[in-house]
């Protein structure tokens, strides 16, 4: 057996999936795609073939001269969901899948014209990370089982489909008022990061390898808010050399996507939180921009080993905007990070193994342990890695390593091992083994200070002893600056201390997202009523998870806003993507 990823029932020992190619109906009457996947392996092969399916209704499997291939539908599991195992025939090479996905697929949202910005039509969006491409495809899904895929998507005709690929023709389909999308993948690709989605939308060019997707009532805004990109790839392919996915495009979502922002290759997703009308948020684009080396041309071999893609993404993003914007940018987005990770490390405890880079996730549900550790607690190694080796070193280790890794997926185990040869001793002299295998963050975790980050933290910690800011300076702040103030006061405040910050920069009526949030977490905690019209109204304008789960944990930590959480989420739930809708069950279960 050579079941190398605890979350999937693939063995590698049976055969690997290479290819793959879809011919899928979308079916907004009963939320569901209906088709044929059609499974090439690397080399003929006979016996069993396990793959990874979540409530997929597979009707049969055949080869392509159209013989009926066994297969077996195993119970399902909590978490893994049910094997799929062929008996191939001597000499196969291809199978074809026959199936339709359940209206519940854990993958895919289905919105109501209602739920959309035009109100119009319907919409319909993947997002697989981290296994639930197995509820739209039966595939390997483990980022191990890389492939290339070509897909045929049929659509009413008002309405386009866009992929994670390079799109083809569009063609009449053979029902009438429908038509056909057709897309070619040529880059492997790990499963999670297969990625469609279908509406009314349209798209302008921002460069010469660059295109923003939206519906027509968001592309103004969002044209000129990502305006900057072609500058953001420049300085990325400075730090990690050629960009190899021929274009980066990206699709801004609607309110109800869970993430910030899904490195997609060829198509980023990006909530539309990131439209602060000021450009202040852009930092999400620099980190799906990095993804494309960190994460999707050198992949995490298991969920295990995630602090791969996300620890040396935010460190690269950060290089980018500081080539883009200097050394005091860096500065501020890593105390804004050190933050975030602060909180998750009391959320899961000091000794908890989630706060371990290489994490042991088998037999949970990779959603449930999500959280900023691989993120900030990997950024602040791969920070200590350049360090130990001088920037000028480290640059070249990154370039190369990318090099030599390039379309593969890879364990913390190889890196360490590549680490080692490529710069001796520098693993050994930051501590890396304790880093990544133990517990809660060593004390040699590297500091990044600036004049204006030391004035904005001691400001906040002086809350209690009466420092406050001036008013008009306040007014000069950086949506950066408020962030880190913010996450600096105490959680609790009076009534009266809200009511003063409230009174004095109108926080309550912020159009970014980021402070808005931050306050209303302090208004929450606080138990401060007159924010609370605007809590509902938040909670049901966004999906982020980001967003709705410090203020959904705050609310439901409070005696007197516990029915407040409740209420609000009876309200909202149905517009929740169902991984955050899971999510917060999880906090409103107590």
């Amino acid at each position: 057996m050579s079941c190398r990823d605890p979350h999937s029932f693939t063995d590698f020992d049976q055969g690997r999936v290479v290819h793959m190619d879809l011919d899928l109906t979308v079916d907004f009457s009963t939320k569901r795609l209906h088709g044929t996947a059609t499974l090439k392996l690397a080399e003929p092969t006979s016996g069993p073939l396990d793959l990874d399916t979540r409530d997929l209704e597979v009707t049969k499997v055949t080869s392509p001269g159209g013989a009926e291939i066994p297969f077996e539908v195993a119970d399902r599991d909590e978490v893994m969901g049910s094997r799929l195992r062929l008996a191939l025939p001597d000499g196969c090479d291809q199978a074809i899948v026959h199936y339709a996905t359940s209206p519940e697929a854990s993958a895919l949202q289905w919105l109501e014209s209602a739920q959309t910005d035009g109100k119009q039509h319907p919409y319909l969006f993947s997002q697989c990370q981290a296994i639930h491409a197995r509820s739209v495809i039966p595939a390997q899904d483990s980022p191990l089982a890389r492939f290339t895929f070509h897909a045929k998507m049929t659509v009413p005709e008002e309405l386009t489909v866009v992929m994670g690929a390079a799109p083809g023709e569009v063609g009449a389909a053979d029902r009438p008022k429908w038509r056909t999308f057709t897309f070619e993948m040529p880059q492997s690709i790990p499963p999670y990061l297969f990625a469609f989605a279908v509406g009314n939308i349209v798209s302008r060019d921002l460069g010469p390898r660059s295109r923003v997707y939206t519906e027509p009532e968001t592309l103004e805004k969002a044209a000129w808010e990502f305006g900057g990109v072609d500058g953001m790839l420049t300085a990325a392919e400075e730090v990690f050399g050629p960009y190899l996915w021929d274009r980066f495009d990206f699709l801004v979502m609607p309110a109800s996507f869970p993430y910030g922002g899904m490195e997609n290759p060829r198509l980023t997703f990006l909530t539309p939180t990131l439209l602060a009308g000021d450009r202040s948020l852009v930092n999400v684009l620099a980190h799906e921009l990095a993804h494309s080396w960190t994460g999707n041309l050198v992949t995490n071999a298991t969920i295990d080993d995630f602090w791969l893609n996300e620890g040396f993404t935010v460190w690269a993003e950060r290089r980018i905007l500081e080539n883009l914007d200097g050394a005091e940018a860096k500065s501020l987005g890593a105390a804004i990070g050190r933050n975030g990770l602060d909180e998750a490390l009391a959320q899961f405890g000091p000794d908890s193994p989630f706060t371990r880079l290489k994490t042991d996730g088998k037999g949970m549900d990779p959603d449930e342990f999500y959280s900023l550790v691989p993120y900030e607690k990997g950024f602040l190694l791969v920070s200590l890695f350049e360090q130990a080796a001088g920037r000028e070193k480290f640059d070249a280790f990154i370039k190369d390593y990318i090099q030599h890794f390039q379309f593969t997926s890879i364990t913390t185990e190889e890196f360490l091992e590549f680490l080692d040869k490529a710069l001796p001793g520098v693993a050994a002299e930051v501590d890396a083994k304790r880093w990544i295998y133990q517990s809660g963050l060593p004390d040699n975790a590297p500091a990044f200070e600036s004049p204006r980050l030391e004035m904005l933290q001691n400001l906040a910690r002086g809350w209690n002893d009466g420092l406050r800011p001036d008013p008009r300076e306040g007014e000069s702040w950086s949506p950066e600056d408020w962030q880190i103030f913010l996450q600096e006061l105490p959680r609790k405040l009076s009534r009266e201390d809200c009511r003063w910050l409230d009174e004095s920069f109108h926080l309550t009526e912020q159009g970014n997202a980021e402070i808005l949030c931050n306050w209303l977490i302090i208004a929450a905690n606080s138990g401060y009523e007159p924010a609370f019209d605007r809590i509902r109204s938040f909670l049901s304008e966004v999906g982020r998870m980001k967003y709705l789960k410090p203020l959904y944990s705050a609310l439901y930590a409070g005696e007197k806003t516990k029915t407040l959480a409740v209420e609000i989420f009876a309200d909202n739930a149905g517009g929740y993507h169902p991984i955050a809708r899971g999510g917060l069950e999880r906090i409103l279960a107590g």
